[in-house]
């Protein structure tokens, strides 16, 4: 039996022991109902008081970002952005500060939101900089530097990708494409008519790219196998909108950057330290080629030029950006032709009947070809290679856009998909019609044809539009040229609407039936 005393002690514990779980349950409590407290009046103040709280858009996405973080996670932000539009019109609030908007004003949106601003006494909207992958060196580059480190290394850049600079770098593209061509050749020569003309595409794209920065291609289509830097860069671009998520949030990003896993340290360092020793390799060895360093150092001269730093955080963006775009949308519109048999006859017919011989093929002559241009012009509105708005940030004292005051540090962006796909902008928006931009069809004379921007517009517009134009045209004649093309059926008719979007599409093998043309 225990003593009077022991008992006591054994009460005065349990009395303790409750009192300390009371205490803490107590602050538990007052934890949990602080939370509810602050995101119900969160929730009520984006509902009602909120500068956006009268713009069109789901109660959801007024007061959480929760939603537009889950489509991109899956993949499915272009469809849900779409029927956002379908739903509320051409604005819509699909977070508490973002507005997505359709371009119905044939390009003056995209003129307002990425044009010059003289008259506001400002030079742009800024860009939405945690939308952009911070450069593993912490140095910004092309894409995401400031206004004016952004002038600066633009103008530096632009030779590299000039008219005068294509033309001296012709001979770099047919060489590549003459490899392509050869390597479908071979493949049809030892019984394999069955072709992923996508993969095919990235091969030839990465190479090119290879070649261009860092003076030598990676020698893909050679092996016909992705290297696995590139298979990387593959399986990196669905993490993209992870890391957009944890850059948007300041504490998000503070507390992974000091718990990132190894192996994410290992493979973001492997991937730079790639393209960085290549750059390093190509300047110390020089070239007699025009390769893109080539030209950016001779337009140096005795202005600020580049540091080598900024050399390696561009040379991660122009490979990515310059090859998997534009394989992309050769694979879409080799879809589009091998889907619709009459449009591939005739631009076949165009191509053919322009040229006797593949020698023949050059793109001087190629960006004259009208129904080529109209079959490329329709591809890039079907299926823009970058279909999701990217974001910019309202300037001091707000603007003004569809009639409506927007106040500033709102993010702002014009999706493309949903534009280039509204039927106020274009007749049959769904369907393959190059014909619509040749301006002899009365059925399309109302289309809004400067709605199609997909290289965006005003200064911040791709560099390399006219570069991915000319390689377009070269591929894709160079090929139907050469072979007859025809869809398998291992590709499914939906090819493009099965096809997730993580910030890229990600494309589905597509397979063709391929043959040498008939002499």
């Amino acid at each position: 039996m225990e003593s009077p005393t022991s008992a006591t002690s054994l009460c005065l514990r349990l009395l303790l022991q409750d009192g300390t779980t009371l205490s803490f349950s107590s602050s538990i409590t007052t934890a949990l109902v602080s939370i509810v407290v602050y995101l119900l009046g969160s929730a009520i103040y984006s509902l009602t008081l909120h500068p956006l709280a009268g713009f069109p858009g789901p109660v959801l996405t007024s007061v959480s970002r929760i939603p537009w973080w889950v489509s991109c996670i899956t993949g499915d932000q272009v469809t849900w952005i779409q029927h956002l539009h379908a739903t509320y019109g051409p604005v819509v609030r699909f977070s508490p500060n973002d507005l997505s908007f359709v371009d119905l004003q044939n390009g003056e949106v995209w003129k307002e939101i990425h044009g010059h601003e003289k008259s506001h006494g400002s030079q742009e909207y800024p860009k939405a900089k945690e939308w952009f992958l911070t450069p593993h060196n912490g140095v910004s580059s092309l894409v995401s530097a400031d206004y004016e480190d952004h002038r600066r290394v633009r103008r530096l850049f632009s030779p590299a990708f000039s008219d005068r600079a294509l033309k001296s770098q012709e001979a770099l593209f047919q060489k590549h494409v003459s490899l392509l061509v050869s390597t479908i050749s071979n493949k049809i020569a030892t019984g394999g008519s069955v072709i992923n003309m996508a993969h095919m595409y990235n091969l030839t794209t990465f190479d090119i790219m290879g070649d261009l920065t860092f003076g030598q291609p990676l020698g893909m289509l050679e092996s016909a196998e992705y290297s696995p830097w590139v298979e990387c860069v593959f399986q990196s671009v669905k993490i993209i909108p992870f890391v957009q998520l944890i850059q948007y949030y300041p504490l998000l990003n503070t507390l992974f950057n000091w718990l990132e896993p190894k192996w994410v340290t290992e493979m973001k360092n492997n991937h730079f330290d790639y393209s960085s020793e290549r750059v390093d390799r190509r300047l110390e060895k020089g070239s007699e080629q025009p390769d893109i360093w080539n030209l950016v150092m001779a337009a140096q001269g005795s202005g600020q030029g580049l540091s080598l730093k900024e050399m390696h955080s561009s040379a991660e963006f122009l490979m990515l950006a310059g090859s998997e775009t534009t394989a992309t949308l050769l694979s879409g519109l080799t879809f589009f032709l091998i889907t619709n048999p009459d449009k591939l006859q005739r631009l076949t017919h165009e191509i053919r009947n322009d040229f006797t011989s593949e020698s023949d093929i050059c793109m001087e002559s190629l960006a004259g070809m009208k129904y080529l241009n109209a079959c490329i012009q329709e591809a890039l509105r079907l299926y823009p290679p970058a279909p999701n708005g990217v974001p910019r940030v309202v300037p001091a004292g707000g603007r003004t856009i569809l009639e409506r005051h927007i106040p500033a540090e709102t993010r702002v962006s014009i999706h493309h998909y949903s534009t280039y796909h509204h039927p106020a902008n274009f007749t049959n928006p769904d369907t393959f019609v190059p014909e619509r931009w040749l301006g002899n069809d009365r059925l399309y004379e109302s289309d809004k044809r400067k709605a199609l921007q997909p290289f965006s517009t005003g200064a911040r517009n791709c560099l390399g539009q006219n570069m991915a134009l000319h390689e377009m045209r070269l591929t894709l004649a160079h090929v139907l040229f050469r072979f007859d093309v025809e869809i398998c059926r291992e590709t499914n008719p939906n090819w493009v609407k099965e096809q997730k979007v993580y910030a890229l599409w990600e494309k589905k093998p597509m397979m063709c039936r391929v043959k040498e043309a008939a002499a």
